[in-house]
């Protein structure tokens, strides 16, 4: 990122260290050439260089959404606990549909709660007035 920020021609991204932003869609990138190779190069791995009209590129993916034949189950890499291996994983989009879904049948499991407690109060409360 320090050579992108010293020798980028590109100053939206240079003052990023050369980051083109995260979770992007594609037709992003204003090198098309640029653009292809983020939906086509391998997960954790440099592609390039890539030539375009702004000059050379290095491109490392770390994380893809919606591309399951290009990376299969796993679409996010981070670094290990040694700090310098990497390793695959799930990304976000899978571990918050399963907590939406947690907290949906706790939200669920809650008011069925409240309706038959509600219920059980309304019949004491007749029996109570004797009607």
């Amino acid at each position: 990122s320090a050579a992108a920020q010293k020798y980028s021609r590109d100053e939206e991204t240079a003052v990023r260290g050369g980051l083109l932003g995260t979770k992007v869609p594609q037709g992003y990138c204003r090198a098309k050439e640029l653009d292809a190779a983020c939906f086509k190069a391998p997960l954790g791995e440099i592609a390039g260089p890539i030539e375009s009209e702004y000059g050379y590129h290095l491109l490392l993916v770390t994380e893809r959404t919606n591309c399951p034949k290009l990376d299969g189950k796993y679409n996010k890499i981070i670094r290990d606990a040694d700090g310098v291996s990497t390793k695959f994983v799930r990304g976000d989009s899978q571990e918050g549909s399963e907590e939406i879904q947690t907290v949906a049948l706790q939200q669920v499991g809650f008011w069925m709660g409240v309706s038959l407690a509600g219920g059980i109060l309304a019949e004491i409360a007749a029996k109570a007035a004797n009607v």
